[in-house]
């Protein structure tokens, strides 16, 4: 070993001769707005032809009339009350108190309005729109009073060119 290379092995750096480089990678994939509606597009796809799949793999025709229109119907109105939920505090997303407290009303909601779904065979949309409208505003009243955050209701334009307005 020449001295320039035992000078530079005890700097630390390594020996030219020896062809070692180091390269600079970073601890984070930094990704634009396109590729995340990318990925977030072809990732809906794949869990939506996974879902179609399974559907028609493990449900074979004959148990297919014993699915209820009901409960399809309340799953929609679950969801979009999930949605519109989850839209209107999508900033305190990062809190754990949030999340425990949407996870109780939504285990409130699955059993307490479910229960009534049962029971009546279904409930008029208008009912289960006054419900759940009952139910988001308790609920913010509970976050409010725990977490001090108020919903955000106003209307968010994108900043990304590639996410369309309606």
């Amino acid at each position: 070993m020449s001295p320039a290379e035992t000078k530079a092995q005890k700097a630390g750096h390594p020996a030219r001769s020896q062809g070692c480089t180091k390269r600079y990678l970073p601890l984070r994939i930094h990704l634009t707005d396109r590729s995340r509606l990318i990925l977030v597009a072809l990732a809906t796809a794949v869990v939506t032809a996974l879902g179609i799949v399974l559907v028609a793999v493990y449900v074979p025709a004959k148990y297919t009339d014993r699915i209820q229109g009901k409960w399809v119907r309340f799953g929609v109105m679950t969801a979009g009350l999930i949605v519109f939920s989850l839209s209107s505090y999508w900033k305190a997303r990062k809190s754990l108190r949030f999340w425990s407290i949407f996870l109780i009303f939504l285990a409130l909601h699955l059993l307490g309005v479910g229960h009534l779904w049962a029971v009546y065979n279904g409930l008029s949309t208008l009912a289960v729109g006054l419900v759940g409208g009952v139910e988001w505003g308790c609920m913010a009243l509970f976050i409010y009073w725990i977490l001090g955050v108020g919903p955000d209701l106003r209307r968010h334009h994108s900043p990304s060119s590639w996410i369309p307005t309606l």
